[in-house]
């Protein structure tokens, strides 16, 4: 089933709540387009030039490509293309997936985060899963539980925490890389800030923007020079007292628990820490792959909990359709006998009646019943529909007080 909404401009600001799996991508049109098996379960709405979204099921949705999306949340996975005006999301209880968008906020993703293509910043402050980045102008990311793959970072790449390990290649701009728990493994990377990694490190083709750098590693460190490498002294340390250095025509072992190294004139100094070996050569392949091909992390997938979602959804949709009409039914019988009972023998104005209805502005609330434990009393189904009834002019106001009063027996 297909929700079109045509909308008054093609730069407008779409809130979404999504309670399934949800598709957003841009396209040159000035409509909001909706795709869902079940129409019931879509909501889309404009005021004011805002666009208001709810959609109680798993949908994709076409949108202008220059929307600014704000989702407060997204219970299963989320995949998002072509948008090049802001996205903030609140929430994505699944996988979040970015390809073609410009500026994007994320506060939490439950799953594994992927971007690629983009032409702004991306900021994410908590991802459960895995990062995944490749061809992406510039990134922030505060805390990401598992492990990261990056790739082509053309701006600023900061990462304050990964839970499991670092896999990176090809920074144009400065990292600032704080902790990473597993092993760490880089190239063609200028750090701007220290290094601190729960596994070992091998480092391509690296510099350092600050005077002063420090790198720990738990494991083993094995760093790689590269020829235009602007000099440094090396402050190197070992917790199993072994160095292997093949540099400018050294062939050396040290076994040692700390050992320096000057290359070139520069009077910066870079300390390396590890708990194994450390060892210290020339480039060897400037071209080698550290992340091959990410295409398959860029895949959508709905995610068990968004399923689970969806399920209960219908369900609960299913029941209070059922429950509309029993109400329906029981309140066709009651009229019936309510039609039976009538005394035909008096004489009834029916313009004074039709006068009744319709002086009357607003119908009071009806007061509250004392009942006799045990008994169900009238449904808020029933009483709306007894008062519809009473608006419609098809029951008098003595008649819905004797239908109020039959549904409390």
């Amino acid at each position: 089933m297909t929700h079109v909404l045509n909308i008054s401009r093609d730069d407008p600001i779409i809130h979404l709540k999504a309670y399934g799996g949800l598709r957003v991508t841009g396209v040159d049109q000035a409509e909001v387009k909706c795709e869902i098996e079940a129409p019931q379960l879509a909501t889309l709405v404009e005021e004011d030039g805002e666009v208001f979204v709810t959609v109680n099921s798993s949908c994709s949705l076409t949108v202008p490509v220059s929307s600014s999306l704000q989702i407060e949340k997204g219970m299963g996975s989320i995949a998002i293309a072509n948008i090049t005006n802001e996205i903030n999301i609140e929430k994505a209880m699944g996988n979040l997936v970015l390809d073609g968008v410009a500026n994007v906020f994320v506060e939490r993703v439950g799953g594994n985060f992927a971007a690629r293509n983009t032409t702004g910043s991306l900021h994410v402050e908590k991802v459960g899963g895995n990062l995944v980045l490749e061809n992406v102008e510039a990134f922030t990311g505060e805390k990401i539980g598992g492990n990261c793959l990056v790739k082509d970072i053309h701006g600023r790449f900061i990462l304050e925490k990964a839970g499991g390990g670092f896999r990176g290649q090809d920074f144009d701009g400065l990292a600032i890389i704080d902790r990473v728990g597993g092993a760490f493994i880089a190239r063609h990377l200028k750090f701007a800030r220290d290094l601190r990694a729960g596994g070992s490190i091998l480092l391509k083709d690296f510099d350092s923007e600050i005077s002063k750098f420090s790198c720990r590693a738990g494991g083993s460190i094995e760093l790689e020079i590269a020829e235009d490498f602007e000099g440094a002294k090396l402050i190197l340390n070992s917790g199993a007292k072994h160095f292997d250095i093949k540099i400018n025509g050294d062939d050396l072992e040290i076994r040692d628990d700390m050992y320096e190294y000057t290359i070139g004139e520069s009077d910066r100094k870079m300390i390396f820490s590890s708990g194994g070996r450390l060892s210290l050569k020339e480039l060897q392949d400037p071209e080698e792959e550290i992340v091959s091909d990410l295409t398959k992390y860029f895949t959508y997938e709905e995610t068990a909990f968004s399923e689970m979602i969806q399920d209960r959804i219908e369900s609960a949709t299913r029941i209070a359709e059922a429950k509309i009409r029993a109400a329906e039914i029981r309140l066709g019988r009651m009229q019936e006998h309510l039609d039976k009972v009538r005394d035909i023998h008096v004489n009834v104005d029916l313009d004074d009646i039709e006068k009744q209805v319709s002086d009357i502005s607003f119908v009071p609330p009806v007061p509250p019943i004392s009942k006799p434990i045990g008994k169900k009393g009238a449904s808020d189904e029933e009483r709306l529909m007894i008062l519809k009834m009473l608006q419609e002019k098809k029951i008098t106001v003595d008649e819905a007080e004797s239908l109020f009063k039959a549904l409390e027996d």
